[in-house]
């Protein structure tokens, strides 16, 4: 009797990154800014997207005030369940970036915030998703 013997590979799915760096890389795809309920601007939150690694989507939240700031938060979103976020007290001119790549084709929800005595100036999409590129 002759056995038969067959081997299934099976290819494992791209891993998908994320995680918080100094910079976004990229273009900018949208961006927004963050502003107080007295109406005043006190910075910007940007979307960034390239296309390497499977698609990378990242957000980086910069204040125009310098140290004057009581935090920064950077948030991102993907519809598929997976978001990451760098946010601190300690932050004064900028949060993020924060990443997520292998993200192609995957709508995405993003948002800033910078935190002044107590107020807090946000903008972004937390909202609606968008930019699923």
């Amino acid at each position: 009797m002759a056995a038969i013997c067959s081997t299934v590979l099976f290819a494992s799915p791209a891993v998908a990154a994320q995680g918080v760096s100094p910079s976004c890389s990229g273009s900018i795809v949208h961006q927004a800014g963050l502003w107080l309920p007295g109406g005043n601007q006190v910075g910007r939150v940007e979307l960034w997207y390239s296309s390497a690694n499977g698609g990378t989507n990242c957000v980086i939240t910069r204040s125009f005030l310098g140290s004057k700031t009581d935090g920064i938060g950077a948030y991102l979103w993907l519809q598929d369940g997976r978001n990451v976020f760098d946010s601190s007290a300690s932050y004064n001119s900028y949060a993020g970036g924060a990443w997520i790549s292998n993200a192609a084709g995957v709508c995405v929800k993003y948002k800033g915030e910078v935190v002044l005595n107590g107020d807090v100036a946000t903008g972004g999409r937390p909202g609606s998703w968008g930019n699923c590129g």
